[in-house]
């Protein structure tokens, strides 16, 4: 039952800031909890489909199920929009007017909303602020919503407006089913109201981001963690996750975008200790750090995570002076894990490759591929530093093998292998055909000895012949297989 899951995924944190959980007090004499006001997405977006149920069907039946785990002593209340007429920015209705739980009415009228319409976001959490007003006691406002603003109003704005009138509430938003929309709109909201935001990709999600911001106590102090994501002097956009240390469990997902209104993040936590995981979007490196946080006492920790970045310039060369066409990876030093790759051809313009990466330590592989046998150089413990520049240089040293069959001075159709004389492994093979285009087959080969292996393909018997042949740096090698009698 999705109470009993409530129970346990949320009475650790209850106990944790010396309450017990809503569902509890009608039980155990506790007191009341604070009045819950849900706005409701009911705008058109909501008859579109995760995995093939309609999205408003989903939010009935999770509203529903969590409206049966709060205690009988709940004031509830619900404001809906977008439900009545299509393209009206006004079509907000309180629909559940803020009064001791009744949940079989309540259920009864949110399964009854009919998706129609648009997404005035902002009105509706000014409606919900207004009963809030009028309530001598906090509240905690939940903003459920499948879109952003429609209606041309800033959520933001009319949120951090009344905490300065000194509105008492919590507002939490939920997005759901928003992936790969610009959040920062609600974002900002969730962090002006002091709550938190979650996102929801189905019926699981949307469960636990309800039960999540039904947790936080109004009155109570709330511990947060406040990060600033920075580069090169400027705010980065980064994402953010919280477990929890004790029982590795999710406490908060946000994002700062690179907006000062949402970063630094605020993200309200119980006491305890956390495992936190900070991630840059939009940029190449080491953009990942990881590290441990202890809320006490519902305190503010404030970190700054610095993904300021530097410069690799990566050039690579052959035999003295010619510019080189490779491949450049680059790894977060002693680890296989590739943070960029790119290529630098044959031109000015693009040789030394230049790659701008996260400040931090990299190994770096540069990889002929021109030269048979990809001849490869790796680059150990490079570090690159913030809002700086290293240059790193390779050369590759080549020859020419130029290998020709003839019979009786006639071009002859033949395969040929060419072998690391000194280790018997295979570097290149061809086939020359009778033709002066591909007669003599050519390779750009490693300085070293070779064995070259020749099979006709047309010839009864398929008779074969053998060369040996050495390659310096910068020379061209000639040979012709006979194959006359």
């Amino acid at each position: 039952m999705l109470l009993s899951k409530l129970m346990r995924s949320i009475l650790p944190l209850a106990l944790m800031l010396g309450l017990v959980f809503p569902a509890l007090a009608a039980a155990e004499g506790a007191e009341t909890p604070a009045p819950l006001l849900l706005v409701f997405d009911a705008s058109g977006s909501m008859w579109g489909q995760i995995e093939g149920e309609n999205k408003i069907v989903i939010a009935r039946q999770v509203l529903g199920d969590l409206v049966d785990g709060l205690p009988k002593s709940s004031e509830v209340g619900v404001v809906a929009y977008g439900h009545r007429s299509k393209g009206d920015c006004e079509d907000i209705e309180t629909v559940v007017p803020l009064s001791p739980l009744d949940k079989a009415s309540l259920k009864q009228t949110v399964n009854a909303l009919n998706p129609k319409g648009k997404t005035p976001i902002t009105k509706s959490i000014q409606q919900a602020l207004d009963i809030v007003r009028q309530q001598d006691e906090g509240a905690t406002i939940i903003l459920v919503s499948d879109g952003l603003e429609t209606c041309g109003g800033d959520p933001c704005a009319a949120v951090r407006a009344a905490k300065e009138q000194g509105a008492n509430f919590l507002l939490h938003v939920v997005g759901f089913d928003v992936e790969g929309e610009d959040l920062s709109q609600l974002e900002c909201a969730a962090q002006a109201g002091g709550g938190l935001f979650r996102s929801a990709d189905n019926a699981a999600e949307l469960g636990e981001a309800l039960e999540a911001a039904v947790a936080l106590p109004v009155d109570l102090p709330i511990g947060r963690l406040a990060i600033k994501g920075i580069a090169d002097d400027e705010l980065q956009d980064v994402s953010i996750r919280v477990n929890r240390k004790e029982d590795g469990e999710e406490m908060a997902v946000a994002r700062t975008y690179r907006s000062s209104n949402t970063n630094p993040s605020s993200i309200p936590l119980p006491d305890g200790t956390f495992d936190v995981r900070v991630l840059a979007i939009g940029i190449k490196g080491d953009v990942e750090r990881h590290f441990e946080v202890e809320i006490k006492k519902g305190s503010t920790v404030e970190k700054t995570v610095d993904f300021s970045t530097g410069e690799l310039l990566v050039a690579i060369t052959k035999n003295g002076s010619l510019l080189a066409d490779g491949t450049v990876r680059v790894r977060v030093a002693g680890t296989k894990r590739q943070v960029a790759i790119s290529r630098t051809y044959t031109s000015a313009n693009t040789n030394p490759r230049a790659i701008r990466l996260t400040s931090g330590i990299y190994d770096v592989e540069v990889k002929s591929v021109e030269i048979e046998g990809k001849p490869t150089h790796l680059f150990q413990g490079i570090e690159v530093p913030p809002q700086g520049s290293i240059e790193l240089s390779h050369e590759f040293a080549s020859g020419m093998l130029s290998l020709g069959a003839v019979q009786n001075g006639d071009l002859v159709d033949v395969t040929v292998g060419v072998v690391d004389a000194d280790t018997g492994k295979a570097v290149c093979q061809g086939r020359t055909y009778a033709d002066p285009k591909t007669n003599p087959k050519t390779f750009e080969v490693p300085p070293g000895r070779y064995r070259v292996n020749y099979k006709a393909v047309r010839r009864e018997g398929k008779p074969t012949r053998q060369l040996e042949v050495t390659v310096e740096a910068g020379q061209t090698v000639e040979q012709n297989a006979d194959f006359g009698s």
